[in-house]
């Protein structure tokens, strides 16, 4: 999200195969902070000045919690990596990583079937704009 609109959404196979959460959610978040990166990057070629952190919600609490301190213990070396690309940009005051709740989360709305009355709350923010409508009733 930039300026409260969506701007880019990733769904892909990951490459590497995890027998838990833990792994998958560390390199979907690796995978984010080099999107944020990139993003970054691109706006200062733009001559956009981007100053302030960029927030990151992940809605693994162990996660969020294990990046954020500079004392965590991996075993498996891709975790490690992950790990200390997503750390650095946190030491670096690049990035903010935050922990949302799942029944918070509107990323989860493309990815698991979730019922109206759950997803109804999480979509309506960017499907209607409260800007210039006059008095147009959304409800």
């Amino acid at each position: 999200m930039m300026n409260q609109t969506p701007i880019d959404s990733t769904s892909k196979r990951q490459d590497t195969v995890e027998t838990a959460t833990y792994g998958s959610e560390f390199v979907a978040a690796r995978v984010a902070t080099e999107q944020i990166m990139d993003l970054r990057n691109t706006l200062r070629y733009l001559g956009v000045p981007v100053e302030e952190r960029t927030y990151m919600f992940g809605d693994n609490n162990s996660v969020v919690t294990s990046s954020t301190l500079p004392h965590s213990v991996l075993k498996k070396r891709h975790q490690l990596l992950a790990y200390h690309r997503v750390r650095e940009a946190i030491a670096s005051r690049i990035l903010r990583f935050h922990h949302i709740p799942g029944t918070e989360n509107p990323a989860d709305v493309l990815t698991k079937n979730l019922g109206h009355s759950v997803a109804w709350p999480l979509i309506k923010p960017f499907l209607f704009w409260a800007g210039d409508m006059g008095n147009a009733n959304l409800e």
